[in-house]
């Protein structure tokens, strides 16, 4: 791998933004398969075994989604570059934080 030169660092702020969008477009296309694959009562489980692997694959967008994200936030804000965006991203994160975890309280 080639070092980086001192004087061009990488755009740690929009690289985070970018996967935390990635993050919640992988939510959004979970519950999109989940939803599309609900049918009508007493069909059996057929539509959601034959989900599984879009389901899985949305999962497993949202979790690379989110430790990348989670990753260049705290190296945009160690490194200086892109700070505010590295705090919307971390931000965004905090929120899919809250609307998966808020459920699972009870």
């Amino acid at each position: 791998m080639r070092p980086v030169a001192n004087g061009r660092a990488r755009p740690w702020g929009a690289i985070a933004l970018a996967l935390a969008v990635l993050a919640w477009a992988g939510l959004l296309g979970g519950v999109l398969v989940f939803l599309s694959s609900m049918g009508m009562p007493g069909d059996g489980a057929q539509g959601m075994a034959a989900a599984h692997g879009g389901l899985m694959l949305a999962l497993g967008v949202l979790v690379a989604g989110s430790a990348g994200s989670t990753i260049a936030s705290v190296l945009a804000w160690r490194s200086g570059h892109g700070r505010a965006r590295a705090a919307v991203a971390a931000l965004l994160l905090g929120v899919l934080v809250l609307v998966l975890g808020v459920p699972l309280l009870r």
